[in-house]
């Protein structure tokens, strides 16, 4: 594979965002199913990732729009030698989350309060949310050629194992580092039991529901 700048993987991260920001609810939907055993890892192996340039995006809808915002990456590490990822794991901390389309004192810092509530994903009692690699063989995957990722999805006090596309995985050769980037994709809050404003769980909600998709999309960079 050719050298690829920073500038460029920072290019693709921003498409990666306009892309969740903008694409319709619905899209790229990924069904839930039970977990299974997450891939082992070699921790003496693993490539850690860069906790201050790897993200998630989010976004919700409602009737009357949406709101969107990011959520850091806490922790994480990957299993990955010569170029063959194995396994590994990442970690967001919920207290981190934030809102992008509103400001702190136009209505941002209620929502955040609430998303973190007990009507959401009641953060005080769930801190972290957490993605570890399934389904990877023995023999390992070739980082380069993914083109999805499975894995458990721990959410609350559920676990589901989920499959996201990837849309892109990129080589800095000088840095020896990698930036693996997802497609948007939704999942359907509901299977982690995020109730609030859901038709799944409440009925007579007239207008005054909340979509049970979350949309997301995230770039991951390694060390």
């Amino acid at each position: 594979m050719k050298k690829m700048t920073w500038a460029l993987a920072g290019l693709l991260a921003a498409g990666s965002f306009i892309a969740s920001c903008s694409g319709s609810n619905g899209q790229s939907s990924v069904a839930a199913s039970d977990s299974v055993a997450a891939s082992a890892i070699d921790s003496a192996q693993g490539v850690q990732i860069d906790f201050a340039t790897s993200e998630v995006q989010w976004k919700g809808f409602k009737p009357t729009g949406s709101h969107y915002g990011k959520l850091p990456v806490s922790s994480g590490q990957l299993d990955l030698r010569e170029g063959i990822l194995r396994g590994g794991y990442v970690a967001l901390r919920l207290d981190s989350l934030t809102v992008e389309d509103l400001k702190p004192e136009e209505g941002g810092d209620k929502l955040k309060a609430h998303l973190l509530s007990e009507d959401f994903f009641d953060a005080a009692k769930y801190p972290e949310v957490k993605f570890e690699l399934t389904n990877i063989p023995a023999e390992g995957v070739r980082i380069t050629d993914l083109t999805e990722l499975k894995g458990n999805l721990t959410l609350k006090d559920v676990t589901k194992n989920i499959t996201i596309p990837v849309a892109s995985v990129v080589y800095d050769q000088e840095h020896g580092t990698y930036a693996i980037a997802s497609k948007p994709f939704n999942i359907n809050r509901a299977d982690w039991n995020v109730k609030y404003g859901s038709k799944s769980f409440f009925t007579g909600l007239g207008d005054n529901f909340i979509n049970d998709d979350i949309e997301l999309s995230f770039l991951l960079r390694t060390k």
